[in-house]
């Protein structure tokens, strides 16, 4: 199994770090809006107007992923694997274990959350354009790791997968 994995994490990667090296800054830019600090600013400005409304159970599932996020990077620590061997992740300031993917995780569940919440609270056509921007942004998110090589595609994977079961799981305890 672990041989399988080496090979899709290699082929992957090699595809992906083969796009145009002028999508270098457009990745750093989408990779740092995926910083799991700022999803979390993000959560907990959906709390901060889920509250104003009294809607204490989008409040709820909002802090829940919060605290997700959080355990994410237990999980991070006790799994322990070495990122791969890229100048990025030489110059990166904070050095932590590659799986999963924080980034990919952090927004996966943000953003799943916040998709959700604008079929539920928004009209059209916000209510069919939010979510969409939220997909592609947690895909692309996940895409700049690997094209950076601060990961390898399966932590983006498992980062994603978690963050999203994450989120339906708060949404179908929280919700009414």
């Amino acid at each position: 199994m672990k041989d399988a994995i080496v090979r899709f994490d290699t082929r992957v990667t090699a595809l992906v770090q083969k796009w145009p090296k002028w999508l270098h800054v457009p990745m750093l830019v989408i990779t740092n809006s995926g910083q799991p600090l700022i999803m979390i600013l993000i959560a907990l400005g959906i709390c901060l107007v889920a509250w104003q409304h009294s809607n204490l159970q989008t409040v709820y599932t909002a802090l829940a992923g919060v605290a997700a996020i959080g355990a994410n990077s237990i999980l991070k620590h006790y799994i322990h694997r070495t990122r791969p061997d890229t100048l990025y992740v030489s110059n990166m300031y904070f050095k932590t274990s590659s799986f999963p993917s924080g980034h990919a995780f952090a927004s996966a569940v943000t953003l799943t959350t916040l998709a959700y919440l604008a079929t539920t609270y928004l009209v059209s056509p916000w209510a069919v354009i939010l979510p969409i921007i939220c997909a592609l942004g947690a895909v692309a998110i996940s895409i700049s790791r690997v094209y950076l090589g601060a990961h390898f595609p399966t932590d983006v994977i498992a980062g994603s997968l978690l963050g999203a079961l994450t989120a339906w799981g708060s949404i179908l305890i929280f919700s009414p």
